[in-house]
């Protein structure tokens, strides 16, 4: 379909959808806003609102009053919040930093979002196990968080879910494929020919390059948009948004270098040494899961995708 029109009236070609992404030069923000930007998947038309940070002025001493001004500027009928304190160690030392960013905040946008009939995308995170259990977690296992910003996260999960708004939280993990501060970044730095990375071997994840996680969520948008008007692509939820399989940094690592290498990304004597160390030894602020691999089964089913296995997700970031 090339020209959506609404349900209703067959000759009128559907209004751009006005699509409000908060934390849009951040990491996985910038993704999702280049995604969008370079492509409108089933000829959708999208209006992407992308302030800045002076712009947005986020004061997070009144999330409430912040949100509510937001939505009376940009009037959206999207909001994709990529705003979050993700330090998980600083959250420990700063909780009510955390508990303002990771949980009012997004509480306050469902409300807003709830009272202008406004669709929230919201970003949760595997934080939110304790990592007890050695097969991928599914949506419907019990949360039992860690960690101040497992707990904060679960708090703001929960406000989303209780608001009555339209909403979807994609429940990510371990992400990287960004320019800079993050695994793949460093990995992939050119000076410093065989210098040694040290990368945990003892907690198991799924990594998630933000070119996923943004194909997948600028696509929903844009698939929304284009059946504007009918019953929506699917229901208000929580989704695991994830490649499939399960690793450590490690072997991560391992994997990345050697297609870095075969894609020309990285010369082969420019490669780091990786070696693997207990990251549990580390006398760190905050306890990490050590599994917490996520199940997408629940995320294809209902929007009609299949991911991929964390090793093939590799090339996107290439």
């Amino acid at each position: 379909m090339t020209d959506p029109v609404a349900a209703g009236d067959r000759g009128a070609p559907l209004a751009p959808l006005r699509v409000l992404l908060l934390g849009g030069h951040g990491r996985l923000g910038s993704a999702i806003a280049a995604r969008l930007a370079a492509q409108a998947p089933g000829g959708a038309h999208i209006e992407l609102l992308a302030p800045r940070r002076h712009e947005l002025a986020l004061d997070p001493d009144a999330p409430a009053d912040t949100a509510a001004r937001w939505f009376a500027h940009w009037r959206p009928e999207v909001v994709v919040n990529c705003i979050a304190l993700t330090d998980v160690d600083r959250c420990e030392r700063e909780p009510g930093a955390a508990r303002q960013l990771n949980a009012a905040l997004p509480g306050a946008l469902a409300r807003e979002a709830a009272a202008g009939g406004a669709r929230l995308i919201h970003f949760s995170t595997d934080y939110v196990f304790d990592g007890a259990l050695r097969r991928p977690y599914r949506e419907d296992d019990a949360p039992n968080p860690l960690s101040v910003y497992g707990a904060t996260k679960l708090d703001g999960d929960r406000a989303i879910a209780d608001s009555g708004c339209r909403h979807w939280i994609f429940r990510i993990s371990w992400l990287y494929g960004a320019p800079r501060r993050n695994v793949s970044a460093m990995l992939l730095e050119r000076a410093g020919a065989g210098r040694t990375l040290r990368l945990a071997n003892d907690r198991l994840g799924v990594p998630n390059p933000v070119q996923l996680v943004a194909r997948e969520v600028a696509d929903c948008i844009a698939r929304d948009a284009a059946i504007a008007g009918a019953a929506g692509l699917a229901p208000s939820g929580l989704y695991h948004l994830s490649a499939r399989g399960a690793t450590s940094w490690y072997d991560f690592g391992v994997a990345f270098v050697r297609e870095a290498i075969r894609a020309g990304r990285l010369a082969a004597q420019r490669a780091p040494h990786l070696e693997g160390f207990a990251e549990a030894a580390l006398a760190r602020p905050a306890k990490r899961p050590q599994y917490s691999a996520l199940d997408p089964s629940r995320y294809e089913a209902t929007f009609g995708r299949a991911m991929p296995g964390w090793e093939e997700a590799i090339s996107l970031a290439l």
